[in-house]
């Protein structure tokens, strides 16, 4: 009894999580983004990528325009573990019997390289939207998917949702974008979850001028992600002080309680996340960052450290 039930709770969960990402194609093929935001999680990559570049990104990470999807993009296969879901999508076509459209029994005539990541809570909400699936990986000699990895390593810039954006964000997602494959959109998704996390914890408004706490940011992002940074460069850059530049970054660290590998600003994972998760469950106290560093120590990365977008 207690499998059936089972099953019929998963059939339940499938059918609700192929619904929810079938409102979110329709609606970024119909530039609905009311109806977008409604079907995102909260404070999730593909929120924020929403309120940097709108729909554009969606459309291009879908295909939206590629003829070869004629507007039959669908759900096709899906797993579930847990409160996450991977759904992957294909092109379906009616099936044709004796010149009559069979629409209830479609087949899949190209699994289309696009994916939703949909996470649960108390409904299947959209996460992420990748441009890949479990089968598949972009070719650099189709011209969709050029365009989408060259726009995901930051190499082609889309516009800026300007109105979403504050003096700060834009400031620094301006300039982070401008340098082409040094930042991607990762990072871009990274630098903007650290300066909201911050503007939600700093209950008073932060004094400075923009320009500092947008060097700050960067300066944040590229510690993590590249492990050293050239002050006077971003003093250039955003036409501020170094120790301004530095006590931004110090208080933007302090306040969010960062680690250099830290899992929601970092590309790169921790070598030695499990010690630290270790250590503080045997009770150990982990050093503390000085008040007068960004960090304690600069750590290697691994050999091992890719990530999918491969070298920049």
């Amino acid at each position: 009894m207690n499998e059936i039930a089972n099953n019929s709770r998963l059939h339940e969960l499938a059918q609700a999580a192929a619904q929810q990402s079938e409102k979110f194609v329709a609606s970024v093929r119909s530039n609905d983004i009311t109806a977008i935001r409604a079907l995102l999680a909260p404070a999730s990559v593909a929120f924020y990528l929403l309120e940097i570049f709108g729909l554009a990104l969606f459309r291009l990470d879908l295909r939206l325009d590629d003829p070869q999807e004629a507007g039959q993009l669908a759900p096709y296969d899906l797993q579930i573990e847990g409160e996450v879901a991977l759904l992957e999508l294909g092109v379906l076509e009616p099936l044709k019997i004796e010149g009559v459209e069979d629409h209830q029994h479609s087949h899949l005539r190209r699994l289309f390289g696009s994916s939703l990541l949909l996470h649960f809570n108390q409904e299947w909400q959209i996460a992420e939207v990748l441009p890949f699936n479990s089968n598949s990986t972009l070719n650099p000699q189709n011209p969709t998917d050029k365009l989408i990895l060259e726009t995901h390593q930051g190499k082609k810039r889309l516009p800026l949702q300007l109105a979403n954006l504050d003096e700060t964000e834009q400031c620094f997602l301006k300039k982070m974008l401008k340098q082409a494959g040094r930042f991607n959109l990762e990072e871009a998704v990274n630098a903007l979850r650290l300066w909201r996390d911050f503007k939600v914890k700093n209950v008073t408004p932060p004094n400075g001028k923009a320009k500092s706490w947008a060097a700050g940011v960067e300066y944040l992002i590229t510690l993590f992600d590249f492990h050293q940074v050239e002050l006077k460069t971003l003093v250039v850059r955003y036409t501020t002080g170094s120790t301004a530049i530095l006590d931004q970054a110090r208080e933007l660290a302090q306040t969010l309680n960062v680690t250099q590998f830290d899992d929601r600003y970092s590309i790169h994972p921790d070598p030695i996340a499990h010690y630290r998760t270790l250590f503080g469950e045997i009770g150990v106290e982990q050093n503390k960052p000085k008040r007068n560093q960004v960090f304690d120590t600069i750590e290697e990365v691994p050999l091992d450290d890719e990530d999918f977008w491969g070298p920049r």
